[in-house]
């Protein structure tokens, strides 16, 4: 399957599938030069989103986001249920240090979870990259595609003030920087469709600054041509992307391991009760396990089920790229072990450059169950929790 993008979607459509009224995406509009205030935003952490002087009489004053850990987000008031709009504005890097601008999309607030859609800008490698947060987890290297270096017009220069601009309809986003015309990169596999939208600082070395942001309402995006970067070719059909899930966990259950796939069954842990819930991979045929184990909690564990079936009993190879350590059963019997890797990649298959993890294993004729115990990395890890999983049968 082809990586593709929409293209344009009529209004009433959108409306029509979230419920809301065209007057009201009408209203979406907003303007900020920092010259009054911060009474527009939520800052959750204020210390370090102060209004500076820029010392340029054509900026004035602008909004410094400087890092403070993992928790320091600007975010735009009453924009909750924001959809279909453009947000775009002007960003400096003073220093030549680790830095970066990240813009924040769809952000909600489950629970304890926090998850958001997150592009940024990297100031001192002058590149975009795609970086969802789930719990409030950075999963840059489950998305390392997704990312396009900027260079020419578009190129960060420490120091100088470059213009950018993020389109969003509903979880696909377009994000332009110099040139706005043509995207840096279309990513269309985030799993919200509306949310608060803002702004967020590197969680550790230098600051940047914003000024003249501004948001609108959009019918449909600016770009209509093929995704980008170019020649990404997702092939989902070739994965398994059909799971059920289990958990977050704080610890293993053997119960779980020794049952293999009990869809009636329940498992209690800390006086909760789990059973079996259906669970699909993304559009790249990534099972994204950020979206269930949690990073703030000692929730990192997940149990992950699937079904092969065999016409006939047969040698495979099942095969995986995993940013997480994996213990594998087959039929109730333990096969092995698949160590994290830095990234996962989608190409994992055909790319030599991306190492296959594989195991031996013999199907049995019929239906196998395949059982996955997922380790999260928890809150001392980074950045991403997610793999990838195929059969190779043999000739």
């Amino acid at each position: 399957m082809i990586h593709k993008i929409p293209t344009c979607l009529l209004l009433i459509s959108i409306v029509s599938s979230i419920g809301l009224k065209a007057d009201n995406l009408k209203e979406i509009f907003f303007s900020e030069d920092f010259e009054n205030g911060l009474d527009k935003w939520d800052l959750n952490n204020p210390a370090k989103l102060p209004i500076i002087d820029s010392g340029n009489e054509e900026h004035g004053k602008v909004l410094g986001l400087y890092p403070g850990g993992h928790n320091v987000h600007a975010l735009i008031k009453n924009s909750d249920h924001w959809t279909n709009f453009k947000i775009e504005g002007d960003v400096l890097f003073p220093e030549n240090e680790h830095n970066y601008l990240g813009v924040i999309y769809n952000y909600n607030v489950r629970g304890t979870r926090i998850d958001y859609g997150c592009i940024y800008i990297k100031g001192n490698g002058s590149y975009v990259r795609v970086n969802p947060h789930r719990d409030g987890h950075v999963s840059r290297v489950l998305h390392e595609e997704y990312r396009t270096a900027l260079k020419g017009d578009s190129a960060i220069v420490t120091g100088d003030w470059q213009h950018f601009k993020m389109e969003v309809m509903g979880s696909v986003c377009h994000f332009y920087v110099g040139d706005m015309e043509t995207p840096k990169l279309t990513f269309e596999f985030h799993e919200f469709s509306s949310g608060r939208a803002g702004f967020e600082p590197r969680v550790s070395g230098s600051e940047c600054w914003i000024d003249n942001v501004s948001v609108s309402a959009i019918s449909e995006f600016n770009y209509h041509g093929p995704g980008l970067p170019a020649g990404i070719d997702y092939q989902p059909d070739k994965l398994i992307t059909n799971w059920n899930v289990l958990g977050p966990f704080r610890r293993r259950n053997e119960q779980i391991e020794k049952d293999i796939y009990s869809p009636d069954q329940s498992y209690a842990e800390s006086k909760r009760s789990y059973r079996w819930m259906p669970f699909t991979a993304d559009g790249r045929g990534c099972v994204v396990s950020g979206k269930i184990i949690e990073w703030q909690s000692a929730r990192n564990y997940a149990y992950f089920h699937s079904e092969i079936v065999a016409e006939n009993s047969k040698k495979v190879k099942l095969q995986f790229s995993t940013t997480n350590d994996l213990q594998v059963w087959l039929n109730g019997k333990p096969t092995g072990k698949i160590e994290r890797k830095q990234f996962a990649w989608y190409d994992f298959r055909e790319n030599p450059e991306h190492k296959v993890d594989e195991l031996d294993v013999t199907l049995v004729k019929g239906t196998n169950h395949l059982l996955i115990l997922d380790k999260g990395l928890g809150f001392k890890g980074y950045s991403g929790d997610g793999f990838y999983a195929k059969v190779a049968f043999q000739e």
